[in-house]
């Protein structure tokens, strides 16, 4: 039986999602939670706003180029693999994010907006506070540091001036899908799940 982590996607991750509309901006937070309820209630997201809707739909409304992106103000939630599900979006949430891993549950960020700040740092988080991150070069090496080493087996470690930031992206997603026991595929995008509008409801 092959060992996810040390196995490779099939497809290149962040090509698979820059296919799909993510290529200029994206936000994954994978967390080690399976109950949609519950994550929307940490994002504190306005159940009255929730689209039952599979992440292919909603991902061609969030990657809607005719629609400014301080303009675009969706999320989606769905299951990703057992334990853990996953929130997608063009930006991060407004509210909630850290509770995610409260609970000592695993948290995991990928993030990128090219033209403003490039690729942003893998994070992991657990119980609220950030554990570690592997830093996103911009030339693109990779330096996984002890907590992620076991799972970055086989990726470039090199920096690259062209194309580095994008294979990093894809080296990041890899990561992740071997820390949560699933890689991003065509499939994936046919999970079905949740959107709601981005703005968190006011609880005070």
């Amino acid at each position: 039986m092959t060992d996810i982590r040390t196995s490779s996607p099939e497809h290149d991750q962040y090509e698979l999602l820059a296919a799909h509309g993510f290529n200029e901006t994206f936000f994954g937070l994978w967390g080690e939670r399976s109950d949609l309820d519950e994550l929307a209630g940490l994002l504190r997201l306005d159940p009255h706003s929730r689209r039952d809707v599979r992440l292919i739909q909603e991902a061609a409304t969030m990657t809607d180029r005719s629609v400014p992106l301080d303009e675009k103000d969706s999320l989606w939630i769905g299951p990703h693999a057992p334990g853990w599900s996953v929130v997608i979006s063009t930006s991060s949430p407004q509210a909630g994010g850290w509770r995610l891993s409260s609970g000592h549950r695993g948290m995991l960020i990928v993030s990128w907006h090219w033209e403003i700040d490039g690729l942003s740092d893998l994070g992991y988080y657990r119980d609220g506070n950030p554990v570690v991150d592997i830093p996103a070069f911009p030339t693109g090496e990779l330096l996984p540091g002890p907590v992620f080493e076991s799972y970055a087996h086989g990726l470039p470690r090199e920096g690259d001036k062209n194309e580095g930031e994008e294979r990093l992206a894809h080296a990041f997603l890899t990561i992740v899908g071997r820390m949560t026991g699933r890689f991003i595929d065509e499939e994936w995008f046919l999970t079905p799940g949740r959107a709601y509008d981005l703005t968190p409801i006011d609880t005070q």
